[in-house]
This record gives C-alpha cells, sequence and structure tokens, in this order.
C-alpha cells in the first residue's frame, strides 16, 4: 500500500489553480461578459440584454475535509450550513448583492443517501433561511439538485459513509451599487468575529490533533500524529469535547452585509471574507496602500489548541486560520466604522470592533501587517497569491 502525504497540499493546490488559469487564458471569450476585478471574492457578469441596470454575481465553494466530521460524529446537518456560507460569505463581501439561486451537487456513498439526505437537505434549509434578507426584492432559490452515487469514489473516516457537495450561488447587485474596491490611507478596518476554523485548515487540524486511529486506511494513516480523540475535552476548550469545538459551523455574514450596505449606502464600503490565506485576504484590493490591524480580535480557543498542538510559529498560524476575525469591513471614515460595529453588536449574532486603519504604502504590493499578535512581534503578509 502506497503511502500518501498532504504536507505540501497547498503548494500542489497552487501549481493546479496556474494550469487551470493557463488553460483557460487561450479561449478569452470565456470572460468578455466579466466585471470583475481580478482575484476578488465574486465574479460579476453582464447581461444587458436580459438585465440592463444589475450584473449577476456569481460565487462557488465547498466544504472541503471539515467533511470528515459529519461522517465521524454521524451528524450530517452542520456541514451543509458550511457550504452555504462559504459562498454567502464571498457574496457578502459585495455589501449590496442579493442572493438569487443556489444550485447543489452532491456526491455520496450508497449507505449516505439511504439515511442521511434529510439530514443534509435539513442543513441547507437552515442555512438558506440564515441568508434571506430582510424586504429583500426576493427570497433565495434552489435551482438545481444533482445527486450521484459514487461509491467507488467518494469516501471519508467511516467506512460507506462518505461525501462531498459542491455549492453555486448567484445573485444580481446593481451595477451603481458595486463597491470601489479601492481603499485609500485613513479608511478604517472593521473586525468580526469567527465562530472557530470556519471551513478552512482543516487537514492541517485533523492531522495534527488526532490519533491515527480515527483513519481506517492504511495509506492514510500515517498522516494523523496527534493525542486526541474525538470526545476528548482539552481544558482550553472551555467544555467542549474536540469534535464539538471543530465542527461549529462556519459563521454567515450577508444579511448583515447587507443591511450595512441599506443603512451605509456608501460604495467605499466592502468586505474582506477571511478564508483561505488569512490575513493576506485584505491584499486582494487596492493600490499603494497597507491594511495596518494594530487591535486584532482575540483568537478562539480551539485555534489556541491547534496552536499548541502543530507548534505553528504566529505568521503561520495567521494565514491559515482566521484566528477569531471572520469577515471584515474597509470603511471611509470613523463615524462610519463606528455605526458599523454598533450595528452588528446589537444584532448579537455576530461581534465587531475596530482594529486598525488603511496607510499609505509605496511597494508595488499590497501588505497587512498585524501590530499585535498573540504572540511575539509585529507580522507582515506581502500581496495575494491565488
Amino acid at each position: 500500500m502506497v503511502k500518501q502525504n498532504t504536507d505540501n497540499y497547498e503548494e500542489l493546490e497552487k501549481i493546479a489553480i496556474q494550469q487551470g488559469k493557463k488553460a483557460l487564458s487561450k479561449s478569452p471569450n470565456l470572460f468578455d461578459r466579466t466585471k470583475t476585478k481580478k482575484g476578488f471574492f465574486f465574479e460579476l457578469k453582464e447581461n444587458d440584454t436580459v438585465h440592463l441596470n444589475y450584473y449577476a454575481i456569481h460565487c462557488v465553494d465547498g466544504v472541503g475535509t471539515k467533511l470528515f466530521l459529519g461522517a465521524w460524529s454521524d451528524n450530517y446537518s452542520l456541514q451543509p450550513i458550511d457550504a452555504i456560507a462559504m459562498n454567502a460569505n464571498d457574496m457578502a463581501t459585495a455589501i449590496h448583492a442579493f442572493p438569487d439561486t443556489i444550485d447543489l451537487y452532491l456526491a455520496v456513498q450508497t449507505n449516505v443517501e439511504k439515511k442521511h439526505m434529510n439530514e443534509i437537505m435539513q442543513g441547507f434549509v437552515a442555512a438558506i433561511e440564515k441568508i434571506r434578507i430582510p424586504d429583500a426584492p426576493f427570497n433565495p432559490n434552489i435551482g438545481k439538485i444533482e445527486t450521484a452515487s459514487l461509491d467507488e469514489i467518494i469516501s471519508l473516516g467511516i467506512p460507506g459513509k462518505g461525501w462531498d457537495v459542491g455549492v453555486v450561488m448567484t445573485g444580481y447587485i446593481k451595477k451603481n451599487k458595486v463597491p470601489n474596491l479601492n481603499p485609500k490611507p485613513g479608511n478604517i478596518i472593521v473586525g468580526v468575529s469567527s465562530t472557530g476554523l470556519h471551513s478552512n485548515g482543516y487537514t492541517l487540524a485533523r492531522h495534527v490533533l488526532f490519533t491515527r486511529d480515527v483513519e481506517y486506511r492504511d495509506e492514510w494513516k500515517n498522516q494523523y500524529k496527534g493525542r486526541f480523540h474525538f470526545n476528548d475535552k482539552p481544558s482550553v476548550l472551555e467544555g467542549k469535547t474536540v469534535i464539538e469545538a471543530l465542527q461549529v459551523p462556519t459563521a454567515i455574514y450577508l444579511k448583515e452585509a447587507a443591511l450595512i450596505g441599506r443603512k451605509f449606502d456608501s460604495k467605499d464600503i466592502y468586505g474582506i471574507n477571511i478564508t483561505g490565506n488569512g490575513l493576506a485576504n485584505f491584499n486582494r484590493a487596492g493600490q499603494n496602500v497597507s491594511f495596518n490591524i494594530t487591535d486584532p480580535l482575540e483568537p478562539l480557543p480551539i485555534h489556541k489548541l491547534l496552536i499548541e498542538e502543530s507548534k505553528l510559529k504566529p505568521k503561520q498560524a495567521y494565514t491559515k486560520q482566521n484566528m477569531g476575525m471572520g469577515f471584515a469591513y474597509i470603511t471611509p471614515d470613523l463615524e462610519t466604522a463606528e455605526g458599523i460595529v454598533n450595528l452588528i453588536n446589537e444584532n448579537k449574532e455576530n461581534k465587531a470592533k475596530i482594529i486598525g486603519e488603511v496607510g499609505k504604502n509605496n511597494n508595488r504590493e499590497l501588505r497587512t501587517t498585524i501590530y499585535r499578535p498573540y504572540k511575539g512581534k509585529p507580522l507582515d503578509f506581502i500581496g495575494y497569491n491565488n
């Protein structure tokens, strides 16, 4: 049996992305209606024949290896929330977008199809209810659901219990409401709390935290180097088991973002989804600026446990994890920032505070600096590589 190695999976992913971009570039007409700043969290498509005053907004994502937790816990209702959240939070960065249609592709083993589809769809229903925006011109609808039985292809940590999901979320945004995505020195940064690891970094988390006996497939056992079982309760988790702390669903910020867009109605506000690549996500928009985080949010207990067990250095931790901040807003001034903080905190679903300010940067590449990490000296994140 060939032993597998995932130590360099992030580098392999970057290579795959570059190969895909190279192939797509050979047919530029595939993007002739695209109106999005390259590399941001969503894609805008123009079709004046169909919807003259609106762009269609598109997001796509899955859950990744967080899916293992559903099989291990025999709870399939939580990861569908993550799948919706990953898309909704990308759409939330546009502030004024309304979700329209959700398309689902489910690849499942037969046992999941027979016993867990009700749970899975209940999870999707719960999440879609969370992205309904009050007084929106329309409610989000399910578009198409496709299910494939793939026993020979899909597997997870329990024999016969594997599944995967892909989600496409589309919506609309008025052309005159698209954020400028042009941060300026003096803009204020608002940070919003996360609920846990969200849906990133779970390959590392699983392999660092759990013992090898959680994996039944011999070729993958050597990846698990941890010391915990699912129901262990290390003190840092404040009463939660390890699997409970890992399985907390991703926070959903779309409704809050739409309410912020409605109340403040400024094209100089936009959102940052602190997902894969961590704090480097700030560097997706702007020119000649730096994002100076002087008062970061506190890492959550699950982040502290992962740091303790993985021995990650602070810069690695802030690159691979959200470290307590799942979303952020770039705002034009202090008054607007304070208003956004008050709106979020009064809503009581998430917590927010002012965490820093946009500064001037004479270098070509964008820079994000966290001045008070949980440990050590200030950290710089240069550019965005994706």
